[in-house]
């Protein structure tokens, strides 16, 4: 995943849609999701909620970018659907962090 893209345009409704989400279904715990909103600053929330679900592996990973697909498909495709084209031309993976 294109991280710092990410950060820079997860807006600060979708971090908490992503968050109620990823708690209700065990992918963070209650005292990640209290960090992740309690965290000052848009731009750091998705940065926490981001490091936290990379953290925690390629599942819990794979999981937020699903459900990314279902809480904002025009930012998932803008952000994903670019970055399989471009990974389809170069042969790296699709999924990255970084």
């Amino acid at each position: 995943m294109e991280r710092g893209n990410l950060v820079k345009r997860l807006n600060e409704a979708n971090i908490k849609r992503l968050v109620d989400i990823l708690f209700s279904q065990n992918v963070i715990n209650q005292f990640e999701k209290e960090t992740i909103m309690e965290t000052h600053g848009r731009a750091d929330k998705a940065r926490v909620l981001v490091d936290i679900t990379y953290a925690k592996g390629e599942r819990a990973s794979e999981l937020m970018i699903t459900q990314l697909k279902v809480v904002d498909l025009m930012l998932y495709n803008d952000i994903f659907l670019k970055m399989d084209s471009m990974d389809c031309m170069d042969g790296s993976p699709v999924f990255n962090m970084r």
